[in-house]
């Protein structure tokens, strides 16, 4: 077989093995696990919920739970929330407050107000970033999610770091860097045009500039590389992407210069990296997503799912688990109302900071999510790996790029090799980045592909 031919091979078997979404729930609108008992103010809240009025906005798993925040419109009476990854019941489950509904209470600046971005560490901790109110400034909740869902931590930032003032503030997403001896949490703030950092073991916030002006960052993700991580930017409005150091974050008061990467198709405002350094974003009002590998040049994006007409805003909203799972809310919207989608599908690789992890994620057995009440949400604390995913392949990820020089000697070149300019009188390109396919344990099938040209 020629190498055009191979290479043309391996083509349509990536393409054949592309990866497929695995439908676990639907919906036709959100509904919660209301609160019981005599208490009035439970009437109430459910005659003031508006449920055409719900998003999700950011998402985390841990265990056999998914965690959610959802946009702070009227009428929604939590904006953190979780359900289970399975159930028992065929009817979709209902969305219960987190931790409880006791930190939903409105008028109460110590309580939840608006959650935003999210994500779990591998000591089995959840991290939510809280916009806070007009009346209330932001902070940071951290809840032990194995020991009872406990509040570990809340930190308030001062106004020297991110306003106090609601218009002079705009919070987005979290992402969390373990270090050796600390967690640290970087933090987009949009009007500040700033990068706030948090030490967990300091308990202190402080902010870095990013000289240039304009750069009103939104969506951010983090590399899996510990020697040379960098923090990948997307700005607000815009399709162009940056990255920027994070050895350059830790200075408090320091500035961070940012180097320009690319542009996207789309504006992206959610985005991350998986371990094998696969960044995937979402993009407003855009009916796909889309992956490049970092370990490659930003040449152009590769539409990683892709699906009707949504018409909303925020469509998607995704995270990662402990075993190389992708997890995706979709969301339709219609003159009617809203329609949601929880779908799932192996990638082969976890969330950057589980890629050596050994955190244990056990959970007592519970019943179907008809079942949950608010007396019984705490009984779902000790988490554990979700059941095997319904997907039958895996992920392959290529750390590299190859170059298959199609001369009557044919032979590769090398791995990440620059291409000779002078052995090429016609370029033939099959694809520009690295490829993840879904491969047939069964048939034992591992799709490669290569990147091709003509010599002479």
């Amino acid at each position: 077989m020629s190498a055009f031919v191979a290479a043309i091979f391996l083509l349509g078997l990536c393409l054949a093995n592309a990866v497929n979404f695995t439908t676990v729930y639907e919906w036709d609108e959100f509904d919660f696990v209301w609160p019981s008992g005599a208490d009035s103010s439970t009437g109430k809240i459910k005659d003031k919920y508006r449920p055409e009025n719900v998003y999700p906005k950011y998402m985390a798993v841990f265990g056999q739970r998914l965690f959610l925040s959802l946009n702070m419109e009227s009428g929604i009476p939590a904006t953190l929330v979780w359900l289970p990854t399975s159930s028992k019941s065929t009817a979709p489950p209902k969305l219960a407050p987190f931790p409880s509904w006791h930190l939903h209470e409105k008028d109460n600046c110590e309580n939840i107000k608006e959650a935003k971005g999210m994500e779990t560490d591998t000591d089995g901790r959840l991290w939510v970033l809280d916009e806070g109110s007009r009346n209330c400034p932001g902070k940071i909740w951290i809840f032990n999610l194995v020991n009872n869902d406990t509040i570990e931590r809340v930190h308030h930032f001062p106004d020297s770091v991110v306003s106090h003032s609601y218009d002079k503030r705009w919070l987005h997403d979290i992402v969390i860097d373990k270090t050796q001896d600390d967690y640290l949490a970087y933090i987009t703030d949009s009007r500040s045009e700033r990068i706030v950092i948090y030490s967990r073991i300091t308990d202190k916030s402080w902010t870095a500039i990013t000289p240039v002006a304009g750069r009103k960052w939104i969506s951010l993700a983090l590399s899996s590389n510990k020697e040379a991580r960098q923090l990948y930017l997307g700005r607000y409005d815009s399709k162009e992407l940056y990255s920027v150091s994070v050895s350059e974050l830790k200075n408090e008061g320091g500035s961070a210069a940012v180097k320009f990467i690319g542009e996207w198709n789309g504006n992206p405002y959610r985005m991350l990296i998986d371990s094998s350094n696969v960044l995937f974003a979402a993009f407003l009002r855009e009916n796909y997503l889309s992956k490049w590998n970092i370990l490659v040049p930003f040449i152009r994006e590769q539409r990683f799912h892709e699906v009707g007409n949504l018409d909303a805003a925020w469509p998607f909203t995704f995270a990662l688990d402990t075993n190389g799972t992708i997890w995706m809310v979709e969301r339709k919207e219609t003159r009617s109302g809203n329609s949601y989608k929880l779908l799932n599908t192996a990638v082969g690789a976890k969330s950057k900071l589980f890629s050596t992890s050994t955190v244990s994620t056990t959970l007592d057995e519970t019943s179907g999510q008809q079942e949950i009440t608010e007396s019984s949400t705490s009984s779902l604390r000790k988490e554990s790996t979700p059941p095997p995913s319904l997907k039958t392949g895996e992920a392959q990820s290529l750390l590299g790029v190859f170059f298959i020089n199609l001369s009557p000697q044919s032979k590769f070149i090398g791995k990440t090799q620059p291409r000779p300019q002078s052995s090429i009188s016609l370029p033939f390109l099959i694809l520009l980045q690295t490829c993840r396919c879904v491969a047939d344990p069964e048939n034992g099938k591992n799709a490669s592909l290569f990147q091709a040209h003509f010599d002479g």
